[in-house]
C-alpha cells in the first residue's frame, strides 16, 4: 500500500482482508463537529474561509451535493469537494479490558459436563479480541479519511490512554497497545469514562466497546458528561454466544472471571430463568441508550467484527 498504511499488516487486530473490505466505508458524525484540521465534517465555527481546498473520492455516506459533476463528466469518477471551513472528526474509542472480556467459550472435555472459563493461549477468540478488532477497524477508517482517533482501555479505571492522532504511525501505536494488554480485573467503566471526558472538550464522538457487565446507572451518569459536551455516543455490546444462550449441556461449573469463585449447576434447572434475565439485561441497556439518542449495537463474538461494523455503518448511513 502506497499511502503509508503498509506497515499495519502485521497486526493481530487489523488484518489485510479487513483493510481491503473497510476501505470502501466511511465513519462520519451525524451532528456538526469541531476541529482544527481540514476534513469532511461540517463545522460550527464561524468566520472561517469557505474557499475550495481539495478533492477526494466519493464514499458512501457523503452528501450528493458535495460531488463535483464537472470532474465526473471528464473522468467518469465521483469526487467530492473539500472546503477550508470543514473540520476533522475526533473519535475516542474506549475498550473494556476487564477479566470478563477474556471469555472465549467452554473449556474441558466436549461431553455433557463442561466448565465455563477463560481461554488458554491459542484457543478461540475472546470477547476482548472481538472488541479490539472493532476498535482497530474504526481507528483505521477514521485515520484513512483524514480524521483523528484516540484510544483507551478501561481496566480498574482508565489503564491506557492515547490522545487522538491522525497518522498511520499513531494507529500502529494504538494497535500495539491493544496487543500488549491482557484483560484482567474489573473495568470500572464509570471511572474510566469520567477520566476520558476530562480531555474531550472539543465536540466529537465516543465509541464504547464492552460487555457492559458494570453498574448501569453509574455508567450512564458518566456517559452523560460526554453528551453534555454534545458528543455523539456509539456503543458496541460484545457478548459470547454462551452468554446469550446457555450451552446445551446438562451440567456445568460457572466460574467468576474476576473473583475465581465458582458454582456447579444443573443447566436445565436454570436455563429458563437465565434466558429471561439475559433478555432483561439486553433490553435494559438497549432502551437506556436509545432513549438518549445513542446508537447501540449488540455483537456476538461468533460474528466477524469487520462484517458487524460494515452492517452497522450501512444502517447508520441509511437512517441518517
Amino acid at each position: 500500500m502506497a499511502d503509508g498504511s503498509d506497515h499495519l499488516t502485521g497486526h493481530r487486530y487489523l488484518r489485510v482482508q479487513d483493510l481491503r473490505r473497510l476501505r470502501r466505508l466511511v465513519f462520519s458524525a451525524r451532528r456538526p463537529v469541531e476541529g482544527l484540521y481540514a476534513g469532511r465534517h461540517g463545522s460550527l465555527q464561524r468566520g472561517r474561509s469557505v474557499e475550495f481546498s481539495d478533492y477526494r473520492p466519493y464514499m458512501p455516506g457523503d452528501e450528493v451535493g458535495d460531488i463535483d459533476w464537472k470532474v465526473y463528466g471528464r473522468s467518469d469518477r465521483l469526487y467530492v469537494k473539500l472546503f477550508e471551513h470543514q473540520s476533522d472528526l475526533t473519535i475516542r474509542i474506549l475498550v473494556d479490558g476487564s477479566a470478563s472480556m477474556a471469555y472465549s467459550g467452554m473449556g474441558g472435555p466436549a461431553r455433557r459436563s463442561l466448565v465455563l472459563r477463560s481461554p488458554r493461549p491459542g484457543e478461540s477468540d475472546r470477547k476482548y479480541d472481538t472488541a479490539c478488532r472493532i476498535a482497530g477497524a474504526i481507528a483505521f477508517l477514521t485515520i484513512s479519511q483524514q480524521d483523528r482517533a484516540g484510544f483507551a482501555i478501561a481496566q480498574r479505571g482508565l489503564a491506557v490512554r492515547q490522545e487522538p492522532g491522525g497518522s498511520y504511525a499513531h494507529l500502529h501505536r494504538m494497535l500495539g497497545a491493544m496487543e500488549q494488554t491482557e484483560p484482567t480485573g474489573e473495568a470500572d467503566l464509570p471511572r474510566a469514562i469520567d477520566d476520558l471526558s476530562e480531555t474531550a472538550q472539543r465536540r466529537g464522538l465516543l465509541v464504547l466497546i464492552s460487555d457492559l457487565l458494570d453498574d448501569r446507572d453509574a455508567t450512564m451518569r458518566a456517559i452523560s458528561r460526554f453528551t453534555h459536551l454534545r458528543h455523539e455516543v456509539i456503543v458496541f455490546h460484545v457478548l459470547h454466544g454462551d452468554e446469550l444462550n446457555l450451552p446445551r449441556v446438562d451440567e456445568a461449573r460457572f466460574v467468576d472471571s474476576e473473583t475465581g469463585g465458582g458454582v456447579r449447576l444443573n443447566v436445565r434447572d436454570v436455563r429458563r430463568d437465565y434466558t429471561a434475565r439475559m433478555r432483561d439485561f439486553l433490553d435494559g441497556w438497549s432502551a437506556v441508550f436509545r432513549s438518549r439518542g445513542m446508537d447501540y449495537r449488540m455483537v456476538n463474538v461468533a460474528d466477524p467484527p469487520a462484517r458487524a461494523l460494515e452492517d452497522y455503518l450501512f444502517r447508520r448511513a441509511a437512517t441518517g
